[in-house]
C-alpha cells in the first residue's frame, strides 16, 4: 500500500454514478470497440466536465492518460469553471481513458461529471494530445 492509498483509502468512498451523458458515451464506445468493423476506427468527441475539475490537476492528468493510450486532442479550463476537451482515437482507448480518469480521482474524493459528450468529425492531421492554457 502506497502513501497515496493511506491518505485516500478508496474503500471509504462511494463511487459516484456516471451522468446520463457519460452512460450514453460509454455505451457507444463499448459497442464500437466490440464490433470488429469499427474497433480500429478512430472516433472524436468534445467533452465538457463539471464539478471539481479546476485546481486538481485535471488537465495534466487527462494529458498523461490520453498520451499513454495513443489518443489525440486537447483539454482546456473554461471561464465558467468547467473543463472542455476533445479526444480522438480508438473507441477502446477512449473508454479506458474515461475509466482511468475516474479511478484516479475517486481515491481523492474528487467529484466531477460529464455534462456533454458531442461526436465530432475526425481531425486527420492531429498528432498528439495537448493541454491548452
Amino acid at each position: 500500500m502506497g502513501i497515496f492509498d493511506k491518505l485516500f483509502p478508496s474503500g471509504s468512498l462511494k463511487p459516484e454514478e456516471p451522468s446520463g451523458a457519460e452512460r450514453r458515451l460509454r455505451e457507444r464506445l463499448a459497442v464500437a470497440s466490440g464490433d470488429p468493423a469499427t474497433a480500429a476506427t478512430s472516433l472524436r468527441f468534445r467533452l465538457r466536465w463539471t464539478g471539481q475539475v479546476q485546481g486538481v490537476g485535471f488537465r495534466f492528468n487527462n494529458t498523461n492518460l490520453a498520451r499513454a493510450r495513443n489518443l489525440t486532442g486537447w483539454v482546456q479550463n473554461m471561464p465558467d469553471g468547467s473543463v472542455e476537451m476533445e479526444v480522438q482515437g480508438a473507441p477502446a482507448n477512449i473508454l479506458s481513458h474515461l475509466e482511468a480518469l475516474h479511478d484516479g480521482y475517486r481515491r481523492m474524493g474528487t467529484r466531477f461529471r460529464l455534462a456533454e459528450g458531442i461526436p465530432l468529425a475526425i481531425d486527420p492531421f492531429e498528432e498528439t494530445f495537448e493541454p491548452r492554457y
